[in-house]
């Protein structure tokens, strides 16, 4: 099956090199008369100096210039090297390929800003009330505090809870290095409160994976306080049967499902890896960025939290779909399929500017959160900064994007509203 070309270009630039050739034609053409009647004058004047025996100075054709231009595609490209360089910058520029924003357009996506950093400092303030440092009392946040009561003691969900435990047991849910049999690795750190941040089957997002092979294998992985990394051999509970290995992946989520309304709840994505950052020296008891990830989750800081922590960006994002769709222009642009799809891409591009804009707000707005609660590390709002990363991502690639197509449709369109208006 043949490829269908939006531009002919094929076809259009054989129709202009044809009318150069025929307009070359023609010029050269009148360039052999222009020399035939210089030929012509000039022996017309040599017979009028022989009849009067004198030189005419009135009406010397021999100081005709030669007509010797040579009409092709170089002089048409030479006649001023200043007018050329100015037109190949003209077609290469990247003017006016970011689609503009209004001032209406920055105050919005600044207000949106604003009221995610409203929304972060009066909905999700903290996981908990918490005395910080012994001496600042700090309000936790009620959202957080509402979600940790669904699967609690008289909560709604309390019964399918406990169904779920029941039914999906997996072996590496040990709570304490006491269950290890035998195992001759140095242990640290692992006990109830935490084992669920450090066993990496407990993930919500990377726990599929290694959930799924921890089942496999009869076996439990997890990183302890001290960044080491444990693979231990869990089959002295009982091995898991061959349905257990082929529906693993159920078997993980519904056993995730069993642990979300936990007291100490399912960590943040991706939590249990922070205890392989074995550096720092912060606060009075010069702690490494892993005990400080571990404090966190034990002071609250899980997915329960987490949830209430994307409300940030999630008000970011609908507030500016919700703007940009009231107005942006329908996609009814005349014309080919390409003049509609760069329609397209610039009413797009507009809106991950915005984004950007009300990201970048809410960061800072983080960070003033984090400064006004006396550094207490259970201010840093992990969505808003992912948030913020996703969109610069994004802003990248929209930055260094080819542009080739767009060029040419650009192009075209002013050729094309030039011409009309000549």
């Amino acid at each position: 099956m043949t490829k269908k070309k939006i531009f002919d270009f094929d076809n259009d630039f054989g129709e202009i090199q044809n009318d150069l050739a025929n307009s070359q034609n023609r010029l050269r053409q009148n360039n052999i008369k222009s020399k035939t009647n210089s030929l012509e004058l000039q022996q017309l004047q040599k017979e009028l100096e022989s009849l009067t025996g004198q030189e005419s100075e009135s009406s010397s054709f021999s100081q005709l210039p030669k007509n010797d231009i040579n009409y092709d595609k170089q002089y048409f490209l030479n006649f001023s090297e200043q007018t050329h360089r100015e037109i190949e910058k003209e077609i290469n520029t990247n003017a006016n390929l970011l689609s503009p924003l209004t001032k209406t357009d920055y105050f919005v996506a600044f207000a949106i800003g604003l009221v995610g950093v409203l929304v972060d400092m009066f909905l999700v303030k903290l996981p908990k009330d918490i005395n910080y440092l012994g001496k600042y009392h700090q309000k936790g946040s009620a959202l957080t505090s509402e979600i940790k009561k669904i699967g609690g003691e008289g909560g709604d969900f309390k019964n399918i809870i406990t169904k779920l435990e029941k039914t999906f047991k997996v072996n590496y849910d040990a709570s304490t290095s006491k269950r290890f049999n035998n195992y001759q690795g140095d242990v640290n750190g692992f006990y109830p409160k935490t084992h669920r941040m450090m066993s990496l089957g407990h993930d919500p997002f990377f726990g599929l994976l290694f959930g799924t092979l921890d089942i496999w294998n009869d076996s439990l992985t997890f990183i302890d306080s001290k960044g080491i990394i444990h693979s231990v051999d869990m089959s002295h509970l009982g091995k898991a049967s061959l349905n257990d290995k082929i529906f693993a992946p159920l078997l993980w989520l519904g056993h995730l499902l069993s642990d979300a309304c936990t007291k100490m709840g399912l960590p943040v994505p991706g939590w249990g890896f922070t205890q392989l950052l074995q550096f720092g020296s912060l606060g009075e008891n010069d702690r490494t960025f892993a005990d400080i990830a571990r404090w966190m989750y034990v002071e609250g800081y899980d997915l329960r939290h987490f949830l209430t922590m994307s409300t940030v960006p999630g008000s970011i994002e609908l507030l500016n779909r919700l703007y940009h769709k009231k107005t942006s222009d329908p996609y009814e642009t005349p014309g080919l399929y390409l003049d509609r799809n760069l329609d397209e891409l610039e009413q797009n591009i507009r809106l991950e500017k915005m984004l950007f804009i009300s990201h970048s707000v809410a960061a800072s707005g983080n960070v003033a959160k984090i400064i006004m609660k006396r550094g207490n590390p259970l201010s840093f709002n992990m969505p808003v900064w992912l948030g913020l990363i996703k969109q610069s991502v994004q802003f990248t690639l929209i930055e260094t994007r080819n542009k080739d197509a767009e060029k040419a449709v650009r192009n075209r369109n002013k050729i094309n509203n030039t011409w009309n208006n000549l």
